[in-house]
């Protein structure tokens, strides 16, 4: 089963759905991103993307990158296999690496380094995970005003209430992967837990031509929450989030294991939120939250170490308000990001900076019949860039029932990042990107079995920050735009059939004569993400397309850049089979025809310096216990 735009296949959470429920789209289910606030997805005004726990469970994906791969709009470019490597793997969402990432609701950002907003392979246990919300498009004046391209919400599962329930699972595939897991999760008199550990290890791998590529990891997870419903009203809870690992670097073929480069990671997160509702009308959320980031790169060789210590303090309180015509959604986000120690050859001597941001925003959504008003602003103040205001404003339209239309205008303020700022080739006479986002959407239900939605959206940004190879410095490149167009289809064939179809089409002007469109060629003008499922009695089959058109990477390279690692399709396969009801059996087939590509444009020539072959055919068979 592929990604779920407008409407959800199935429906998430510890219960499977209905006979009857299969028959229809869960056009009502609830999403908290588009607007900060509980509402009907087909209501949200905004164009959504959710991956359910259904989906997540079925799907068996290795990490968050992995999962997000299936989602029209985001592109993952990691460095070969798993992306486990650096902390310079790129994710974009319509186009832009401006991207807010929540867990939660909390800002999980990584702003330390030049070229990723998160570590998508660090998220590699999506057990504790009930669903992830992709909201793609500007939302500066609710989530920071550099959220240009979108966001992403990881939102974590609340064990159902007076159970008790543990999972073990077992997973083996190519590559000497070898996956084990154990997550206890309960609930008990408005106590609740959620504990869940992982072990993750991989080997060498082959990628499409059947070479061997250099590649170790073994990586440790550990997740805890712990939550108390004191009441009806009010909501307790702590999490931790650990992340270890120690991993060789993949490089290309031929590279042997003493040539390739080690490294290690130490990852921890804190997190404390208070939820309260003081009337029917009032209600309040707040919380801190510490992570820490160290990361040491290439430690055996001095001359190429990459070390990295860093860590984000931050707190959020928001305030809903819902009256008459109005929800008015209001609130403070703080979040101080300290470079306690920073090292590579060039760079030997930055450590002890901080760069803090300060919002405050409010927005109000006005229902007056058919028709919604939705206007928002939000004041910025960055300690290195001085003050901003971002304003926005949503009109949406209830044609009828079964279709609705929306027009929003998002203003946003990108300041330049800690690297960009305090690194040998940043510099303080940086001046922050700034622009706005135009978007215009269409949902429709044709029946209680179809729908569709499509998305035209432009983006006008100046003062864009670029990189000279020539001078080896960041710079203000000037104007930029972006435009493109999101269409997502949705069918349900009968009880035992579903399909999803979604594609988006993205064009950058190219900055200069030297350069390809689309940031010179690292964006695809086109994607296609496609997916079937079949479900009967205990069997459920499901498959996979994504297609990657005119992505030919940096014109200095194209005329030596074949054809086929321009534009290509994968397909993945896999099935489900629940022996009992404590026992449940998968495998699952990625890169099904053994295509040969990377994910890593910089250098498409294959096996050259700078080339990362992705995996070729790969596997993984599993079995999943609970009881």
């Amino acid at each position: 089963m592929g990604m779920l735009i407008t409407g959800t296949l199935m429906t998430g959470g510890l219960a499977s759905a209905s006979e009857d429920d299969k028959l229809s789209f869960n056009l009502d289910q609830i999403v908290v991103t588009a607007n900060r606030t509980p509402t009907k997805e087909f209501e949200a005004q905004a164009n959504m993307s959710i991956i359910t726990r259904d989906k997540i469970e079925k799907s068996h994906y290795v990490d968050l990158g992995d999962a997000l791969k299936d989602v029209p709009g985001v592109n993952v470019q990691n460095y070969s296999a798993g992306g486990d490597n650096y902390t310079s793997n790129r994710l974009y969402i319509n186009g832009s690496t401006n991207i807010v990432v929540l867990i939660d609701g909390m800002r999980a950002n990584t702003n330390g380094s030049v070229s990723s907003v998160i570590q998508a392979s660090e998220y590699g246990n999506l057990d504790t995970v009930e669903r992830i919300e992709v909201l793609k498009g500007s939302a500066s004046t609710l989530y920071g005003s550099d959220a240009v391209g979108g966001v992403i919400n990881i939102i974590t599962r609340k064990p159902a209430d007076n159970t008790v329930k543990t999972t073990l699972t077992d997973i083996y595939g190519s590559a000497q992967k070898h996956t084990y897991k154990l997550m206890n999760q309960g609930s008990k008199k408005g106590f609740y837990w959620i504990v869940s550990a992982q072990k993750n290890k991989m080997g060498n791998y082959k990628d499409g031509n059947g070479n061997e590529i250099v590649n170790d990891l073994d990586a440790d997870t550990y997740d805890v929450k712990i939550g108390k419903d004191f009441n009806e009203k009010t909501n307790l809870e702590f999490s931790f989030q650990k992340y270890k690992a120690e991993y060789q670097r993949p490089q290309r073929a031929g590279v042997t294991e003493t040539q390739a480069n080690f490294g290690n990671k130490d990852n921890t997160k804190f997190s404390l939120a208070l939820k309260s509702k003081f009337t029917n009308e009032l209600s309040n959320q707040f919380s801190i939250y510490l992570h820490k980031d160290k990361l040491n790169d290439n430690y055996k060789s001095t001359a190429n170490l990459w070390m990295m210590d860093q860590e984000t303090l931050g707190a959020s309180d928001q305030v809903t308000f819902i009256k008459g015509q109005h929800v008015l959604i209001g609130g403070i986000d703080y979040y101080k990001d300290t470079m306690n120690k920073y090292y590579d050859m060039y760079t030997p001597n930055w450590n002890g900076t901080s760069i803090s941001n300060t919002g405050v925003f409010l927005q109000d959504k006005i229902q007056m019949g058919a028709l919604s008003i939705t206007p928002g602003i939000r004041f910025t103040h960055n300690s290195e860039y001085g003050s901003n205001t971002s304003k926005s404003g949503t009109i949406g339209y209830d044609i009828n029932k079964i279709t609705n239309a929306y027009f929003s205008y998002k203003e946003f303020f990108v300041a330049p990042n800690q690297y960009q700022t305090n690194s040998p080739m940043g510099g303080s006479d940086l001046m922050p990107e700034e622009g706005h986002t135009v978007e215009l959407g269409l949902n429709h239900k044709f029946n209680d079995s179809a729908s569709m939605s499509i998305n035209i959206f432009k983006t006008n940004a100046d003062n864009m920050i670029a990189f000279n190879n020539s001078t080896w410095k960041y710079y203000n490149s000037g104007a930029e735009e972006i435009r493109g167009w999101n269409f997502n289809l949705n069918k349900i064939f009968n009880k035992n059939v579903r399909m999803n179809f979604g594609y988006t089409h993205t064009y950058i002007d190219p900055a200069s004569s030297t350069k390809n469109a689309n940031r010179d060629g690292y964006i695809p003008k086109g994607q296609y993400n496609i997916g079937f499922n079949y479900d009967k009695d205990k069997v459920d089959t499901f498959i996979n397309l994504r297609g990657i058109i005119d992505r030919p990477g940096r014109m200095v390279n194209e005329t030596s850049v074949p054809d086929t690692l321009k534009s290509f399709w994968l397909v993945d396969f896999g099935v489900n089979y629940k022996a009992t009801k404590a026992v449940k059996v998968f495998a699952k087939v990625n890169n099904l025809f053994d295509k040969f590509y990377t994910d890593q444009p910089y250098n498409m020539i294959p096996e050259s310096s700078g080339w990362y072959s992705a995996q070729g055919r790969n596997f993984q068979v599993g079995v999943e216990y609970s009881f």
